[in-house]
């Protein structure tokens, strides 16, 4: 008997079906990321807020009582953690929510 080969696969074909696979991973990713994002928070605050309440607000760090000290360890933790540089000299507010830090780490990948 033969083994079974394995269909063969244009390189158009193969670049055109790329795209779609790693939409599926960051799909699958994001949710995990903004978990660990999360929990990244909750740690740098010392545990003074909860992950989940973290997860649920609609509102930015600042108004749950994320303080400047604590944002430095966050930015230190992401950085580490994600291998990233976050520039401390962004716009104000730009990385002020759960939300915004996970797009931000989205597009530094």
């Amino acid at each position: 008997m033969r083994p079974l080969e394995e269909p063969r696969v244009s390189q158009a074909e193969e670049s055109r079906a790329r795209p779609v696979e790693e939409s599926r991973v960051r799909q699958v990713e994001e949710p995990h990321v903004r978990r660990r994002v999360a929990e990244l928070v909750s740690r740098s605050t010392d545990g003074e807020l909860e992950v989940e309440e973290i997860m649920a607000a609609d509102c930015s760090l600042t108004a749950l009582g994320v303080g400047s000290l604590a944002f430095l360890r966050l930015i230190d933790a992401l950085e580490e953690e994600y291998g990233v540089q976050i520039d401390l000299a962004a716009p104000p507010g730009a990385l002020d929510s759960l939300d915004e830090i996970v797009a931000h780490l989205g597009a530094t990948r």
